[in-house]
This record gives C-alpha cells, structure tokens and sequence, in this order.
C-alpha cells in the first residue's frame, strides 16, 4: 500500500481548517519572505501534510518564475489547490489585509507627525540600513539574473538606455526580454513576433490623472520581477523620478516601514498610495499591486506549472530579469543622497549590506535590528 503522504496533495484539509490557518498567518507573518516561506513550508509539508515536499518545489518553482511576492503567490496557490477560487482568494487577501490596514495608519501618523524630531531621529538609522538591504538584494539578484556574457551585455544596455536615454522602464525590460528570447531560437525555428507587441502595451494606457496613478501601480506588481527588490525600482521611478509624487526619502521610510510589519514586504506600495492620495489612494495602491498576483495564480497556475519549462518562456524571463538588475541598480543609486546624508549613515549602510552579504543574517532580522536600533538612536537623542 502506498502511503498517502506520497500524493501530490497528500490531506486534504477542510473549509475551516484553511481559514483558520491563513486568518491566523495575515497576524503574524512578519520577518519577509523567507520567514513567511518557511512557516508555510513547515504547515503545509511538516504538520499538516496538505501537501508532499516535491509539490511544494514544483508549486515554488512556479512563484519564483512570476513577477510579485513568492510568498503570497504561495499562499494564494495552496488556498487555490484547498479550496478553489474562493479559498485562493482569502488566503490572499488574508495575507496581505491585516499589514495593509497597520501600513495606512502608520503612514496616516508619519502624514501628521513625520517632521517630528523623534521621528526623525529613528529614519535616520533606518533609511541607510533600507538601501544596505537593497544593496544586498542588488548583489543577489545580479548573481542569479546575469548568468552568461550576453545576459551581462543585455543589463548593460539597459541602464544605458534608461540611465542616458531616459527610455520608458517597462518598454525596456519587455524589449530585453524579446531581444533575449529572439537571441536564443534556431534560426529553423518560427520566431516569437508575438512578443514584439507587448512593449506597446503600455504606451495605450498613458493617460492622465488616476490612470496614471492606477498603472504606476498596477505595472509595479505586474513586471517586478526580482519580488519586492524589483517592485522597489519600479515603484520609485514611477511615483518619484517620473511623477514626482514623492520624495525618495519618504518611499524609503515606508519600505523601513513595511519590512517590519505584517504581510508582504511589497506593502510599502499602500504606504505610497496614501501619502499620494490619502485613504482612496492607499486602497487603490494595494488593490493593483497585488491584483497580477492574484490574475496569474487563480487563471493560469495550473498551465503555468506546464510552461514554465519552456526555452522561449525561459530566455524571455532571463532578459526580463538582467534589465530588472539595472534598474534597481539605477534606483539605488537615485536613492543614496536621500539616505546617505553623511559618513555615518554610510556606515550604517555598510554594516546592514555586510551582514547580510558576509554574516549571512536573515533579511527580517536585520531590519529588525536596525528598526530596534532606531527607535533607541531616537529616544537616547530625546533624553540626551
């Protein structure tokens, strides 16, 4: 007789056990993705075997192809497979809703009292520490994403493009990807033209006011790939390099903000969209970002899982992902005057970038550190 645990869904669990669970995990899924990943891996795999460990790879190795946080991917995808539609749809908006709603008030607190010494005070240790953790995410995506000289040639031809030219960021990562998609196919082999038509898409939907608040946000999640380091790039050459709806500094004490709270790191988007738009804003912001994730897993998981393995899917991802490295490399480098303001914030900066580069310490706890750091800068600053 086999045994049971081999299946791909090895128990199959009820209604109430999944909504009790993923109720329970929006509260606490704090740390970033790899704690969230490893508290889902140890629920569904070691506790309560919903699944085996070798549909758990295979669901991953789907998230890790999809632009968007893996860990909501994740909990979308396992709540899908549970409970169909609706149970995909409360595992995701149960991930996210709880850090939502706390990211709004603390932006609604930072709206009326960000100017405040004390407050001031704990950004400075914060902002530095922030970029030293995209910095590090800069390193990690590189060693990944650039895996061959013509991958390399393609991420440098990006930031040229948009660092001198100052070329449309979607367009060109759509273009790196067709052009590394092209590159690889047989010349026996039918090219694949279709891919040629998607850099338009974004020039249809460039009109004014709310749209353009609506696609800064909707493309945000839509093509960052590299997860929340991606989205990072994206976000700030949209609200506040093309825009100018905010500050750099302001973006980056949100995403100091969203690394420790609930939810996905990716949150610092609802952060943005009030400081834009107030309430109305924030709702909007959070709705589009994550709406690609929520599309991709309930539509197309299952035919995803078949494709993924495909050349052209492959090279075109693989152009998409070296672009993405140049522009969170340009973005990191639009975002250090706000976050280096002198040699010690640097400093601050090179220790968060080592810890994580050389000790090896877990994203989360470092930015737990450095908000606990922050907090005490702010309040010795008080009382000194």
């Amino acid at each position: 007789m086999s045994d049971e645990r081999s299946r791909p869904d090895a128990v199959a669990p009820t209604s109430r056990e999944v909504l009790a669970y993923f109720f329970r995990l929006g509260f606490v899924n704090i740390g970033g993705p790899v704690a969230q990943l490893t508290m889902m891996h140890d629920h569904f795999v070691d506790r309560a075997h919903w699944l085996s460990r070798e549909r758990f790879v295979r669901i991953m190795g789907v998230c890790h192809l999809l632009p968007g946080p893996e860990a909501l991917q994740l909990a979308i995808y396992v709540g899908y497979l549970t409970r169909g539609v609706a149970g995909g749809l409360f595992a995701g908006v149960m991930f996210i809703a709880p850090g939502a709603v706390l990211i709004t008030a603390l932006a609604a607190l930072y709206a009326a009292y960000g100017s405040v010494p004390l407050v001031t005070d704990a950004l400075y240790v914060l902002k530095p520490a922030v970029l030293g953790i995209i910095a590090a995410g800069l390193l990690r995506i590189g060693r990944s994403a650039l895996t061959s000289r013509p991958l390399v040639g393609i991420a440098v031809a990006a930031a040229v493009v948009m660092g001198v030219a100052g070329a449309d960021v979607i367009i060109v990562m759509l273009g790196a990807g067709a052009v590394s998609a092209l590159a690889q196919r047989r010349w026996s082999s039918r090219p694949p033209l279709g891919l040629l038509a998607l850099p338009a898409l974004p020039l249809a939907l460039s009109l004014p006011g709310w749209l353009d608040f609506a696609w800064v946000f909707l493309r945000t999640g839509l093509f960052s790939f590299g997860g929340a380091y991606g989205s990072i790039a994206l976000l700030t050459h949209g609200a506040v390099i093309e825009h100018g709806w905010l500050t750099s500094g302001a973006l980056l004490d949100g995403v100091a903000v969203s690394i420790a709270t609930p939810g996905p790191f990716m949150l610092f988007a609802t952060w943005a969209g009030y400081l834009i738009a107030g309430v109305p804003g924030a709702i909007v912001a959070t709705v589009l970002v994550f709406l690609p994730s929520f599309v991709f897993i309930l539509v197309g998981a299952r035919q995803l899982e078949a494709v993924r393995e495909r050349p052209s899917v492959r090279h075109f991802l693989s152009g998409v992902s070296a672009a993405v490295v140049a522009v969170i490399l340009l973005v990191t480098l639009d975002l250090a005057p706000a976050a280096l303001p002198d040699v010690v914030a640097a400093a601050i900066a090179l220790v968060t970038f080592a810890a994580i580069v050389f000790v090896k310490r877990d994203v989360g706890l470092v930015s737990l550190g450095a908000m606990v750091s922050g907090v005490a800068y702010a309040l010795w600053r008080l009382l000194a």
